[in-house]
């Protein structure tokens, strides 16, 4: 099996689905570890909030409406 490593995009996915199941904010996450959000390469953080967004809007209508018609609403 070859040994493949995810892409950064894959990476910045991964790590939204982290925090948000532990209900890290990315503001914290960075004064935690000393980085100045302002310093951050801007594309990673607006992909970040992109998805971090949109998961949170697809639980918010998961818990709403169901897991099957959270997409119907």
């Amino acid at each position: 099996m070859a040994d493949t490593k995810p892409t950064e995009s894959q990476l910045r996915l991964l790590l939204a689905q982290f925090l948000f199941a532990h209900n890290v904010e990315i503001e914290t996450l960075y004064a935690a570890l000393g980085t100045d959000l302002s310093n951050a390469d801007s594309e990673a953080v607006s992909h970040m909030a992109g998805i971090i967004d949109g998961v949170t809007l697809a639980t918010s209508k998961i818990r709403d409406h169901g897991i099957d018609n959270w997409a119907k609403n």
